[in-house]
């Protein structure tokens, strides 16, 4: 097995691909999947999402740079894991690190019963300006990390429409030649969001995933973004309000409908999606509605949190959250509260969950499938639902008293 040793040509931004492409023609290895073997330890290993990452933090950096930082800075975890629960992106660094590649997908999969949105392309992708500067910079082009999302249709760079070149999945008709950016035939993206007009609102919109790759847009972390959105409605009064505003100020920066915006970056809410964040009804890990809606509130001067906020944005002033309209004290919904939102759901199931509901309104009113929602009652400390139960009235049918109940029977037949 070849090593290639401290890589400095991999620079933050590149992806590991990137690095197999240099390691074959460094070690001349007869084909693409012994490169990705040598890199990232499997064959059919790609890398975009993380996995492989530590086998190639071993091989290309000598382990003088640590494996989380690899992921931040050279897969698609730098950008998701920045909307992720701390405890979940931890979680997920460590299972990536171990070398179970699936487990983006699995922090994605979800809670709620819709369609998952696409988290990588399917194909490599350049644009003319990276080239330009890596071959002024380093001599030789490197593929880019945010190239690869899919909800994007211009580099986020240089503003230029991408181009689509190798294939990264394992279909034989769509195999990756094994080249760098600009030497492999390219077309125009057929990415759906590069219908979009060039507008103030796209524009921005592309900045915002430099800033979150980079780390510095901090307020779209569960626990802020929760208090953006209090912040938001606190504002205009109502949600109703605050929804009919960023709308319009949607509509205003991207020149097209919210429906359209929604389609073209492929939100699972659809039209609906400034709602559903307002509402608190979406999974952390949603990455491009919120960043449309941080566009918005950015030109309405109502800034989330960012770790230096440049001059020309006001920040939004946050409160702690409060408590809200339950018979539950203070203190238990804040516990309630931070379980819900570690375990990755979104924070108006902890709200749901403080109702004397059963799984079956849940479900309806949050599209979180029932058996995820008692799945997760399961999680919850004997203590806390002990104390939530003396605290209010709870129904028969509440999912509450159900598992409860389920501990009851589960406990007697384990001594009986």
């Amino acid at each position: 097995m070849s090593y290639i040793g401290y890589m400095p040509y991999l620079k933050p931004g590149s992806t590991l691909l990137s690095a197999v492409v240099i390691h074959n023609r460094m070690f001349q290895s007869s084909s693409a999947g012994q490169s990705l073997k040598a890199i990232l330890g499997r064959e059919n290993q790609r890398g975009v999402l993380g996995a492989g990452a530590s086998e190639a933090t071993r091989r290309l950096f000598g382990l003088s740079v640590p494996v989380r930082q690899v992921l931040e800075q050279h897969t698609l975890f730098g950008v998701y894991s920045r909307t992720m629960p701390a405890s979940v992106a931890n979680a997920l660094a460590s299972r990536l690190e171990s070398g179970k590649g699936d487990a983006v997908h699995a922090a994605f999969r979800g809670h709620r019963r819709r369609r998952i949105p696409r988290l990588a392309t399917t194909c490599l992708r350049s644009c003319d300006g990276c080239i330009q500067e890596d071959m002024d910079h380093q001599g030789f082009a490197s593929w880019r990390v945010l190239h690869l999302l899919p909800s994007i249709g211009h580099c986020p760079y240089h503003g230029t429409e991408l181009r689509d070149e190798g294939g990264i999945s394992n279909n034989a008709r769509r195999r990756w030649p094994l080249t760098l950016p600009g030497e492999h035939k390219s077309r125009k993206t057929n990415a759906k969001a590069s219908t979009l007009p060039i507008s103030d609102g796209y524009c921005a919109y592309l900045h915002l995933w430099k800033e979150t790759f980079g780390g510095d847009l901090i307020g779209i972390a569960p626990d802020l973004w929760m208090l953006v959105m209090d912040a938001v409605v606190r504002r205009f009064g109502t949600l109703a309000r605050a929804c009919e505003v960023i709308e319009a100020t949607i509509r205003q920066l991207w020149d097209v409908s919210v429906g359209q915006v929604a389609a073209a970056l492929d939100i699972a809410d659809g039209e609906l999606f400034v709602n559903a964040e307002l509402d608190q009804r979406v999974q952390a890990s949603y990455v491009a509605s919120r960043l449309v809606i941080v566009g918005a509130l950015d030109h309405l001067q109502m800034s989330p949190p960012r770790r230096q906020s440049p001059p020309h944005l006001v920040p939004l002033e946050l409160s702690q959250a409060k408590p809200f309209g339950s018979w539950l004290s203070p203190r238990t919904q804040a516990e309630l509260r931070r379980y819900v939102m570690d375990a990755n759901f979104p924070p108006a199931l902890y709200r749901a969950l403080a109702g004397d509901v059963d799984v079956y309104s849940i479900d309806a009113s949050l599209r979180i499938d029932r058996l995820l929602v008692r799945r997760f009652a399961t999680t919850l400390p004997g203590e806390l639902l002990e104390t939530m139960s003396k605290e209010q009235t709870w129904s028969n049918s509440s999912w509450l008293m159900k598992e409860m109940r389920r501990r009851e029977v589960a406990w007697s037949r384990g001594n009986s």
